[in-house]
């Protein structure tokens, strides 16, 4: 014990530093690592509590097959879905989810912008938008009556986050326009075809000679006609080829129809059979295509070009709350405005069906045990981890990185008692050598050292796990105090809190603590162990 006095010598003042780096060390440490979880656990609740647990997507093009007698539209399809994933006991509820990007104009700044679709018919997602209405009326029904200024010229509605709306200045009431990706690309193939010569002009030849060479193996058998099974299929390769092609929409509808006058339900090995007056009908057709005017069709398409150009004016009808960490879609619609401009508003369809759980953290376990079990062929489930793994991939990286540097902290503190111990062994030569005269062994030697490097190690490890439960339970007052002096490393502005998030881990906790304990202790063991093993009659003798 009186090695560790620190009113002795200059040795003893080192051994007190290296107690205050082991403490130092340990302290850090434990705080990082707390606050490194904290924050983690954060980013996951924000992130859970706009994104879907489980999202089923949808891969495959809609087919819509019959029941009954009836089409299965693509919106009967996924409402079916919705109702049948409800049903499952992991399950709190189901949404549509449509999310496209598209350009915003905001009184002449435009940006690309994610969009997402709402349900508004959905309770449990309106009231779940509700909780994080910051100004406006986020629900975004179709009741709403605009009642001022320009306002009222759009009936379309929507919804911002609060971060959109900081970084572009926008307040409720103000109107956006809004233009679909996808028209932006329905544009470029209208506009190649403008003017171009119609398919017939630009396939003649081809063309006159089905005329030519169609009447002599299309022949009469009887009460029908008849055509051999390869004529009609090469005829049929020739229609569907120039279909293809970037062909105007007139073109395209008489193309269907000569392929659909070369169908037939009657067929043998080698033809092909008809109704009375199948030639002629087919005949007509390309005379119908023949006659086709490029100036007339033109005309026709541009009315789908205006109406593809024009942007869609929406409302900022409210603002809901976001965060950088969880920013979630900027830009929220009615689900039919976001099927509109996401090029699917005729079929009902949508990108996929959003799952919420009641324990978000057992979805991998939900979507092999209860998901995986339905049988949803063209629906890909995909869980909020897979989503999200290279940015919570990303916070491990750097908690572990964090981590590996903090300790190094520790490890001086340790090379600290490592080079004390030996410097105490030195100067401890003649008693080392009394202690072996008067028959101490040399395992009562070592401990008698040994035990400095045990006691700075324990004493550092307590008191830099206290020191850091104080830190942790006082942080936000020692946030207010930089800030006091001007000093704000962690911004509320751009955090979105007022003080850093913990979670302390008792478990990490006592790993750091034993760890530096042991790391000491063994530092300490080294140097003791060759002073006790030193000739008792040359350490007497000073040399």
């Amino acid at each position: 014990m009186r090695y560790l006095n620190p009113l002795r010598t200059h040795v003893s003042v080192i051994t007190l530093i290296s107690l205050v780096g082991v403490a130092l060390g340990v302290m850090v440490l434990v705080v990082v690592m707390s606050v490194m979880a904290g924050f983690e656990s954060m980013v996951k609740e924000r992130v859970l509590g706009e994104s879907p647990h489980i999202t089923m997507l949808r891969t495959d093009v809609w087919n819509l097959p019959e029941e009954d007698g009836e089409v299965l539209s693509a919106e009967s399809q996924w409402r079916a879905l919705k109702d049948e994933v409800e049903e499952l006991p992991s399950v709190v509820s189901a949404y549509p989810l449509v999310r496209d990007f598209v350009i915003v104009d905001m009184y002449g700044r435009v940006v690309p912008v994610l969009m997402r679709g709402i349900d508004t018919e959905d309770p449990a997602t309106m009231e779940g938008l509700k909780e994080l209405e910051v100004a406006g009326d986020v629900g975004i029904g179709m009741s709403y009556v605009a009642d001022q200024g320009a306002a009222s010229s759009t009936s379309e509605v929507a919804v911002i986050s609060s971060i959109f709306a900081e970084e572009n200045q926008l307040r409720v009431g103000d109107v956006l326009e809004v233009v679909s990706n996808r028209n932006i690309k329905q544009l470029k193939p209208l506009l190649d075809r403008k003017g171009t010569p119609t398919v017939y002009e630009a396939n003649r030849e081809s063309f006159e000679q089905v005329l030519q060479h169609a009447p002599g193996v299309w022949t009469a058998e009887g009460e029908r006609e008849k055509m051999l099974y390869n004529e009609v299929l090469a005829v049929r390769n020739f229609l569907e080829s120039l279909m293809v092609g970037n062909i105007r929409a007139g073109e395209r509808r008489a193309l269907e129809a000569l392929v659909e006058s070369t169908m037939t339900e009657e067929f043998d090995e080698d033809y092909n059979y008809y109704a009375q007056g199948s030639l002629q009908e087919f005949l007509d057709g390309i005379a119908a295509m023949k006659a086709l005017d490029a100036a007339a069709l033109d005309r026709e398409e541009e009315l789908q070009l205006n109406e593809l150009a024009l942007p869609k004016a929406v409302l900022i009808q409210g603002i809901y709350r976001a965060d950088r960490f969880a920013p979630g879609s900027p830009l929220l619609v009615p689900l039919h405005l976001a099927q509109e401009l996401a090029g699917v508003g005729t079929t009902g369809a949508v990108n996929g069906v959003a799952l919420r759980l009641k324990d978000p953290y057992q979805a991998a376990e939900v979507m092999i045990d209860e998901v995986l079990e339905m049988e949803a062929p063209g629906w890909t489930p995909v869980t909020w981890m897979e989503q999200y793994e290279q940015q919570f991939a990303l916070i491990s990286m750097q908690k572990l990185m964090m981590t590996l540097a903090l300790s190094f902290i520790v490890l001086i503190a340790v090379f600290s008692i490592g080079a004390v111990m030996f410097t105490v062994t030195i100067q401890k030569k003649r008693e080392i050598g009394v202690m072996k005269a008067l028959g101490a062994t040399p395992q009562q030697v070592t401990n008698v050292f040994a035990l400095q490097g045990v006691i700075v190690g324990l004493l550092g490890a307590l008191i830099g796990s206290l020191l850091s439960l104080l830190v942790l339970h006082n942080l936000e007052g020692i946030q207010d105090a930089f800030r006091a002096f001007g000093f704000d490393p962690f911004s509320r502005s751009f955090y979105g809190m007022d003080a850093l998030p913990y979670e302390i881990h008792y478990g990490e906790m006592a790993v750091i603590g034993v760890s530096a304990f042991v790391l000491c202790s063994l530092a300490a063991y080294l140097p003791a162990w060759k002073a006790a093993r030193a000739d008792a009659a040359r350490s007497l003798r000073n040399l």
